[in-house]
């Protein structure tokens, strides 16, 4: 006995079905080279300094000083976790600790200069190298891939 032929409306659900798990392994493969790179910048600011703690750094560096539980908030870290990170990243020579002047007993981050220096080295490096990556893109394709990246959230 022969198999009925699938209705056009199942071939169209198996290849939008097919379509999604392609898209889900490239979100994959994605992620995974993007959270390479993460470790792979954080080893460049330092080959001591974990991915965490180049995250933190950069908040520090981009947002300027910092009280220590603003940061916590902003990270989304428990304090006794960012405290561990500062004290790393302090041992590193990386940022700074102070007492904040207008209320003694809250902590002041702020990146030294020679952190400043190696983070935006990196993200300089980080954003030549995407953009090369994308300068052969037509600026319709680059408008097209934001639309539908801003169409996911």
């Amino acid at each position: 006995m022969a198999t009925p032929e699938a209705a056009p409306s199942d071939a169209v659900a198996q290849d939008t079905d097919a379509a999604l798990d392609r898209l889900e392994r490239r979100f994959a493969v994605l992620y995974a080279a993007y959270r390479q790179r993460f470790r792979d910048q954080s080893a460049a600011v330092d080959p001591a300094l974990q991915p965490s703690g180049y995250r933190t750094l950069v908040e520090i560096v981009l947002g300027g000083p910092v009280a220590a539980g603003e940061l916590a908030d902003a990270l989304g870290f428990d304090k006794s976790v960012l405290s561990r990170q500062l004290h790393h990243l302090e041992s590193l020579g990386l940022v700074a600790r102070d007492r904040d002047p207008a209320d003694r007993r809250s902590i002041i981050i702020s990146p030294t200069a020679e952190a400043i220096t190696r983070v935006d080295r990196v993200r300089r490096d980080a954003r030549d190298a995407f953009r090369n990556r994308l300068g052969a893109w037509s600026p319709e394709e680059v408008d097209e891939l934001d639309r539908l990246l801003g169409n996911l959230l």
